[in-house]
C-alpha cells in the first residue's frame, strides 16, 4: 500500500466532503438508474453478523446505498466515480462516526489502510471513470484483494459472459449505446466478462477462497433474486427457485422484444441445475486468509423492485426452507394499508408457475389442453371451500401468474395482497384470464390463436372455455378494480381514470402491437425470413433472366451482321433489282382484276360468297 492520500495532493468537494481522485465524473450521476441493492444487503448483513467488521470500504454506487446496513460505530470509506452521488451518499452516511467519501476510479485509490470488510457492486464499469485506466475483471479482482486483511470477506458481484439473458432477448442492451456504454472498447477493460468455470481459480489466484456464491438475476446492476449455489440441488427449493427467478426475468423483459419464453428457459436451467453456468451474473463472498469464521448464509432472497414504496418486501428463504419477511423500508410493523388494498407479511407458497403451465399448453396449440386447465382454473377460483370469508379478498390478486400448481391442486402464490370487497368468482376469472392474455400476446409466445386477436378478444374465447360469457360489461368493471388498485399502490389516486383508459387500451390493442392488424414480435421474424428467402429467389431469377437477355442480345448482333454482309453482295443487289418491276406488274394486275368483277357481278354478291365460303370452312 502506498502512503495516505493527503490535502496537498487531491481535492476536496466543499459540500460533501469527499476527496476528488483521478476518473471522477461531476455532470454524472449512476444513482439516477440504480436502486438500492436490497438482496445483497441481506448477505452482508449475514457477513456483519458473522463477524464484526474493524473497517468496511463500500465501493461503486449501489455498494455505497448500504452504508445503513454498517453499524454505526464502525469507520467506513465510500468509493463513488460521481460526485453527485458523493454527495447524496454523504447525507446517508451523516450518523456514522466515521464516514470517509472519494469520488473517482478504483485504479487510483490508494489507501493507507486496509479492509476486513469490501463490498464491491457493478464490476469495473461502476468503479472506473473516462479518465481511469480501464481494468479487467480479474485486475479488479486483484485491487481489492490487495485492500483486504488475512481474515476479512469481500462482497461482490461478477458478470457472466454466457448469461442466458442475451439468450432470450431479440434486442441489444440498450445502455450500450448510450452514455453509460463509454467502457465498450476502451483501453484496459476486457473484451469479454468471465465463464463459471473460470470465476474460482480467478479468485483463487488472488490468494480468495469462496465462501458462498449466488446466482443473481435479472441483471447485475439489479439484484431482484439471489439464488445461492445449493438451492437448486434441494428438492425442497428448486420449485421456488423455478418460480421466484422466472418471476424476475419476465418483469425485467416486460417491455423487450424476446427471442423465446423467459420463464419457460428458467424453469428449464433450473431443472436441468445450470443456473450457475447461465446466471446473468453472480454475487460472491469470497474470504483471504485461513480461520475464518464461517458465516449462515440464505438460499434464496427475493427482493421487490422500488425500494423507496411502502408495499415492496424482501423475503429471505433458509437452507432449511423457513422463510421470513420483511418491508424493504425496514418498518416494525407487520401491515400497511391504503384505501380498499391492504397487505401483509405473509410467506411465500411452495409449488411451480400456472401460468407457464398454461402457456405451454397454448404452446401446443391443442385446444382441449388449454380448455382443461381454464375450467380447472375457473373451478379453483369458484371453490367456496378454498374462497372463504377470511380469504375471499385475496381471490382479486388469483391470477394465473401469482397461482402455483401443486400436485392436483392450485395455490395463491403471494398470500399477502388483500382488497376490501369481494370480488365474484366470474369477476376474478375475467380478470385472470385477461391479465393471462395480455401477457401472452405482449410476449410473442406462441398460441393457436390468429395473429391479429386483442387481449379482451382472447379473453372471451378462454372464458366460453369454461363456460363464461365475458361482456364488455365485465370487462370494464374488472379494468376499473385494476385501475383503482395500481393508483392506491402508485400512491396517485388522481390518477385513476388515466389509468382505467390505458388498461381498456391495453386490451383493444396487445402491448406490443401498434395497431390491431398488425403481427407480434415472432411472427413478424418468421414472415421476414420468408421475404428475405422470396426476395432471394427473385433475385436469382432476376440474374438469370438478365444473362439470358444478354445471350440472346449477342446472337441478334451476329444476325444483324449476316444479313449486313448478305445485303452487300452483287446477287442480292441484282434480285432485288429484277423483283421490284415484277412486284410492281403483279400489284396493278390484281387491282384491274378486282375492278373488273366488281363490274361485272351483281350487287351484294361478293359479300354473300364471303359468307358462304366461312360457312363452308367451319
Amino acid at each position: 500500500m502506498t502512503a495516505h492520500l493527503s490535502d496537498q495532493d487531491i481535492q476536496r468537494d466543499a459540500i460533501s466532503g469527499a476527496r476528488i481522485l483521478v476518473g471522477d465524473m461531476l455532470m454524472w450521476s449512476d444513482l439516477d438508474s440504480l436502486d438500492v441493492p436490497l438482496a445483497a444487503r441481506e448477505i452482508v448483513r449475514a457477513a456483519i453478523a458473522a463477524k464484526r467488521p474493524r473497517r468496511v470500504l463500500l465501493a461503486g454506487p449501489r455498494a455505497g446505498l448500504l452504508v445503513d446496513t454498517v453499524p454505526a460505530d464502525v469507520p467506513v470509506d465510500l468509493l463513488v466515480r460521481a460526485l453527485p452521488d458523493a454527495r447524496t451518499l454523504g447525507d446517508r452516511a451523516g450518523l456514522h462516526r466515521s464516514a470517509d467519501l472519494y469520488c473517482g476510479g478504483l485504479d487510483v485509490f490508494e489507501p493507507a489502510h486496509t479492509y476486513d470488510l469490501v463490498v464491491a457492486l457493478g464490476g469495473p464499469e461502476r468503479l472506473l471513470g473516462p479518465d481511469s485506466e480501464g481494468l479487467t475483471d480479474g485486475q479488479t479482482v486483484a485491487r481489492l484483494s490487495a485492500m483486504l486483511d488475512d481474515g476479512g470477506r469481500l462482497v461482490l458481484d461478477l458478470a457472466n459472459e454466457l448469461g442466458f439473458t442475451d439468450l432470450v432477448s431479440a434486442v441489444p442492451d440498450e445502455t450500450l449505446e448510450s452514455d453509460a456504454g463509454w467502457h465498450v472498447g476502451a483501453h484496459g477493460f476486457g473484451s469479454r466478462h468471465l465463464f463459471a468455470r473460470e470465476r474460482t481459480t480467478l479468485l483463487q489466484g488472488e490468494g480468495l477462497h469462496v465462501e458462498a456464491c449466488f446466482a443473481a438475476l435479472p441483471t447485475v446492476d439489479e439484484h431482484r433474486v439471489l439464488v445461492h449455489e445449493e438451492a437448486p440441488r434441494d428438492d425442497r427449493l428448486r420449485d421456488q427457485v423455478g418460480f421466484q427467478a422466472g418471476l424476475a426475468m419476465d418483469e425485467h423483459f416486460a417491455a423487450t422484444p424476446m427471442l423465446r419464453e423467459p420463464r419457460n428457459v428458467v424453469e428449464r436451467v433450473v431443472d436441468g441445475g445450470l443456473l450457475d453456468e447461465l446466471a446473468p451474473a453472480w454475487l460472491v463472498v469470497a474470504t483471504k486468509g485461513a480461520g475464518v469464521a464461517a458465516a449462515s448464509y440464505p438460499a434464496i432472497v427475493v427482493a421487490e423492485p422500488e425500494s423507496d414504496s411502502p408495499w415492496s418486501t424482501v423475503t429471505v428463504v433458509a437452507p432449511d426452507a423457513a422463510q421470513s419477511v420483511s418491508w424493504a423500508a425496514s418498518r416494525a410493523d407487520t401491515e400497511t394499508s391504503e384505501g380498499t388494498v391492504a397487505r401483509g407479511l405473509a410467506p411465500l407458497a411452495q409449488g411451480r408457475s400456472f401460468e407457464l403451465d398454461l402457456r405451454r399448453a397454448c404452446a401446443t396449440r391443442r385446444h382441449a389442453a388449454i380448455r382443461a386447465r381454464v375450467r380447472r382454473y375457473a373451478a379453483w377460483l369458484s371453490d367456496n371451500q378454498t374462497w372463504t370469508k377470511q380469504t375471499a379478498e385475496q381471490r382479486f390478486f388469483a391470477t394465473p401468474a401469482n397461482t402455483l400448481v401443486d400436485g392436483d391442486d392450485l395455490r395463491l402464490a403471494d398470500r399477502s395482497w388483500r382488497r376490501t370487497g369481494v370480488v365474484s368468482a366470474e369477476d376474478a376469472l375475467v380478470r385472470g384470464l385477461r391479465d393471462f392474455a395480455r401477457r401472452l400476446l405482449a410476449s410473442g409466445s406462441a398460441h393457436p390463436w390468429r395473429v391479429t386477436v386483442t387481449p379482451d378478444e382472447l379473453t372471451v374465447t378462454l372464458g366460453a372455455m369454461a363456460g363464461v360469457t365475458v361482456t364488455s360489461v365485465m370487462i370494464a368493471r374488472v379494468a376499473r378494480i385494476e385501475a383503482e388498485v395500481a393508483a392506491t399502490v402508485a400512491g396517485r389516486p388522481e390518477d385513476i381514470e388515466e389509468l382505467l383508459a390505458r388498461n381498456l387500451e391495453q386490451g383493444e390493442f396487445s402491448r406490443d402491437l401498434p395497431a390491431p392488424d398488425e403481427i407480434g414480435f415472432r411472427e413478424l421474424l418468421t414472415h421476414d425470413r420468408v421475404i428475405s428467402r422470396e426476395l432471394r429467389e427473385k433475385h436469382g431469377q432476376v440474374k438469370w433472366l438478365e444473362g439470358t437477355l444478354r445471350h440472346r442480345d449477342r446472337y441478334i448482333r451476329s444476325l444483324e451482321r449476316v444479313i449486313e454482309r448478305y445485303e452487300d453482295t452483287l446477287t442480292y443487289r441484282a434480285v432485288e433489282a429484277l423483283r421490284a418491276p415484277r412486284r410492281i406488274a403483279t400489284e396493278k394486275a390484281v387491282a384491274v382484276a378486282k375492278t373488273t368483277a366488281q363490274d361485272a357481278l351483281p350487287p351484294g354478291a361478293l359479300s354473300k360468297a364471303r359468307q358462304l365460303a366461312a360457312r363452308m370452312l367451319k
